[in-house]
């Protein structure tokens, strides 16, 4: 059998040529090897191809520009060598800076090939795109860009720096099978590929659940079948028909139209390139939020980028000596898209998981089935999604969650004899808002009195604290065994806020801290708002006494681009691509005591903001210190007195009568400065100065050694507005 030829060097080339921001003519020693190797003396270009940069006959022209903005006038260009030139192609391929796209002549329509006609067909190819790209308007632009069979633009490179290793390998696929009609589904355009997908079916979750049904069947020889004409038992076949997707519920009158979109299409995957068919598992939370973002909303679903969760395992490497493959049964109670367990794939063995949602367990039992690792090391879904059901970690008492694993895995013939390793993400959602569109999404989360107990009513209402609460009481029922906890958190508990203080309390009797990272939300999470994200580690050990110091380390500057490495790699080349992002962190201190705002001070809060007495309300008489018709007067609080030569005032400047304090502070002498001040860094942009009170956090300068304390609090919140640390 003849050796298949291999592309690294030609490819690694093209990826220069792309990348790089020289003139287009300054780099064609990068461009040309591909087609070279790929179509030999067939492959012309310049003078000897009319004018174009590449051109194989029949096959392909191919038009470079510098910048990518010039990309429509390459394309009329383009299309004008067929006029002018007389050449014969049926395909057109597009190269600039981060930018390439490849049009089907066969796709393109008259309404977009007629702009060449009226230009003289004696005007050059360059003249004729510059002509066309300055006419057209902005819908037909988009009616072209909607035609290409592949799109790479710049935004795909700042989301991902290895995507042009991948992109390489998308365009020598298609490059190779020139003569087929099929349209190449890829890593840029599947999410759109799935949308088109929502036509043909009664949901559009159910048009999620058939992409990655058929997703590792769907190539370039795939076709539909069915048992009979009634089409209730509809598949897809693929690889020469060797393989088979499971059921498919397709709408039956459009079964013939779903047939036909799937021969058109073909779904790419190329291992050289390091693309499997898990990479478009990990991008679950995104065809997710696309497909339905009211229920990745309501559930508080912050799917965990799959980079990240395999650099928490690299760094857990180099600070734990824990051996998580041997030692433990790994258990993912809130699964989502399966990126933790996936991602640290060679590193766990077997594996449990569940979720409430059964949609999103159908999908984790998907990924885990069709990678022969997780086969081979074994995994157990609860409960399996055959039965159509999800299971709410939070509503079952410890007793009753553990039975469900262990009846789970006595089918697998394996039983609870290792401690468990909880390692999740857990939903952040706050339960206080929205119930009744929670309860449309099938995402009211009831919590068992026994988490309640532990956690308090307050700080059960935030979900991630519930499921904590859950796993003290599993590792208690286990306490034989030493589990551990890796979980992704807010900061909250850790500090802790005074509303967790109590259940951080229990918690430090049962776990001792380990170590843990912060990285920021939204670099890393699909959802809105920056602040920072925690990963800790614990282990189950029972110490009455024991207070954990937090320390984390600071990953905060960390960009998604940087962590898009190949994690497969030996660890001494790891920490080559990643070292000058890692090196010297800092270890933020969450545990220290920080002394009150008031001793640092020498002085209390003033604060007029108060209940009315029982003497005001039965007199019928005005009471308070605001003006007259202010609306403020018919709240619950009232604010001042209304017999006082003293003036404070309201947020909105409103001046108020205000009674003087035990200390003094009030003057109606120009000897006093107050102060608005907060001790949250987050809110150090609302300090202000004013000549009298505010209706809160107030403090006043009126000695030598008060004015020394708040004239610099108020001096260091505005040196730092703007430029504080995430973490604070």
């Amino acid at each position: 059998m003849a050796k298949q030829p291999t592309y690294g060097d030609e490819l690694a080339k093209l990826g220069k040529y792309i990348l790089s921001e020289d003139n287009e003519n300054a780099k064609n020693q990068y461009l040309y090897p591909i087609f070279t190797k790929l179509f030999g003396e067939k492959m012309k270009t310049e003078s000897a191809a009319g004018g174009a940069d590449v051109y194989v006959e029949g096959q392909i022209i191919v038009e470079c520009k510098t910048k990518h903005s010039q990309w429509v006038e390459a394309f009329f260009q383009a299309l004008h060598y067929k006029r002018k030139a007389g050449l014969a192609y049926h395909t057109i391929i597009v190269i600039a800076h981060e930018f390439v796209a490849i049009w089907k002549n066969v796709e393109l329509t008259e309404d977009i090939t007629k702009h060449i006609y009226t230009i003289e067909v004696s005007k050059s190819a360059s003249q004729v795109g510059k002509e066309n790209a300055k006419k057209i308007n902005k819908q037909q632009i988009e009616a072209i860009q909607q035609k290409a069979i592949y799109w790479l633009s710049p935004k795909d490179f700042k989301e991902d720096s290895k995507s042009i290793t991948i992109a390489t390998y998308e365009i020598l696929k298609i490059l190779n099978n020139l003569k087929s009609d099929r349209i190449q589904i890829n890593t840029h355009n599947f999410i759109e590929a799935i949308e088109t997908m929502k036509g043909f079916f009664e949901r559009p979750i159910d048009a999620v659940h058939a992409f990655y049904s058929i997703l590792p069947y769907w190539d370039f020889t795939s076709k539909i079948a069915s048992r009979d004409v009634s089409y209730d038992d509809v598949r897809v076949i693929g690889f020469n028909c060797s393989k088979f997707s499971e059921k498919i519920d397709i709408i039956p009158r459009l079964v013939l139209q779903f047939e036909s979109f799937i021969i058109r299409h073909y779904i790419f995957t190329n291992e050289g390139s390091g693309l499997s068919i898990d990479y478009y598992f990990s991008r679950f939370d995104e065809v997710l939020a696309t497909i339905d973002p009211e229920f990745v909303e309501q559930h508080g679903i912050f799917f965990t980028d799959h980079n990240l969760s395999k650099f928490t395992l690299w760094y857990l490497k180099q600070h734990l000596d824990t051996d998580l493959s041997e030692n433990y049964y790994v258990f993912d109670p809130a699964g989502g898209s399966g990126n933790l367990v996936a991602s640290w794939r060679g590193h766990l063995k077997h594996k449990i998981i569940s979720e409430l949602q059964p949609d999103l367990l159908k999908i984790i039992e998907r990924r885990l089935r069709v990678d022969p690792f997780h086969v081979e090391t074994g995994f157990t879904v609860v409960p399996k999604p055959a039965e159509n059901r999800g299971l709410n970690f939070i509503k079952l008492s410890a007793d009753e969650y553990l039975e469900e694993i262990e009846k789970a895995l006595a089918k697998k013939e394996f039983s609870l004899d290792k401690p468990l390793a909880f390692l999740l993400n857990p939903p952040y959602k706050n339960t206080d808002e929205n119930e009744e569109i929670r309860e449309v999404k099938d995402a009211e989360y009831e919590i068992h009195p026994d988490i309640l107990n532990i956690t308090g009513e307050d700080a059960g209402r935030e979900r991630y604290l519930a499921f904590l609460g859950q796993i003290l009481l599993m590792a208690q029922k286990k306490s034989a065994f030493e589990s551990l906890v890796l979980i992704f958190t807010p900061t909250s508990w850790l500090i802790p806020r005074p509303t967790f203080q109590n259940f951080r309390t229990e918690w430090d009797k049962h776990f001792e801290y380990q170590n843990g990272l912060i990285v920021t939300s939204n670099e890393f999470f699909k959802l809105d708002g920056k602040w920072p994200v925690a990963f800790t580690v614990w282990k189950y050990k029972y110490d009455e006494n024991r207070v954990n110091e937090i320390q984390l380390t600071d990953f905060t500057h960390l960009k998604k681009r940087d962590l898009n490495i190949d994690w497969d790699e030996p660890h001494a080349e790891i920490i080559e691509q990643i070292w000058e992002k890692v090196k010297s962190p800092n270890r933020i201190y969450l545990s220290e005591k920080k002394q009150k705002i008031k001793d640092w001070f020498g002085q209390s809060m003033y604060d007029f903001k108060r209940d009315p007495t029982k003497t005001e309300i039965d007199s019928k008489k005005i009471y308070g210190g605001l003006p007259k018709k202010d609306e403020r007067r018919k709240n619950k609080k009232t604010y001042g007195i209304a017999d006082s030569n003293y003036i404070g005032f309201m947020e909105d400047n409103t001046p108020v009568r205000v009674k003087q304090d035990n200390s003094k502070r009030l003057s109606n002498i120009p000897n006093r400065v107050w102060f608005l001040l907060f001790t949250a860094f987050s809110r150090v942009n609302m300090t202000m100065t004013q000549s009298g009170p505010s209706n809160s956090r107030s403090y006043c300068a009126y000695d030598l050694e008060s004015a020394k304390t708040t004239f610099s609090w108020f001096t260091i919140t505005k040196a730092l507005n703007g430029k504080y640390p995430l973490w604070a």
